[in-house]
């Protein structure tokens, strides 16, 4: 056998680069989804935290959390 036949086929690079594109894409949308539920969890009203079990100053502590963070 060549070296050739070793190599990785073309047709499984592309499926690599796509699969890349989905994570990059599942990432950002995480992100995206991090930043908007810290932003609506730190504009609740204080009986609406109580409600969900939160306090002010947790969800304020998580609303300073960057969106890249769990």
């Amino acid at each position: 056998m060549s070296t050739l036949c070793t190599s990785v086929p073309s047709s499984d690079y592309g499926h690599r680069q796509t699969h890349g594109r989905e994570s990059l894409i599942r990432r950002v949308a995480r992100w995206h989804m991090n930043w908007r539920t810290r932003t609506q969890l730190a504009r609740l009203p204080d009986h609406m935290l109580k409600d969900i079990g939160v306090s002010r100053a947790d969800a304020e502590r998580e609303a300073q959390k960057p969106f890249w963070k769990e």
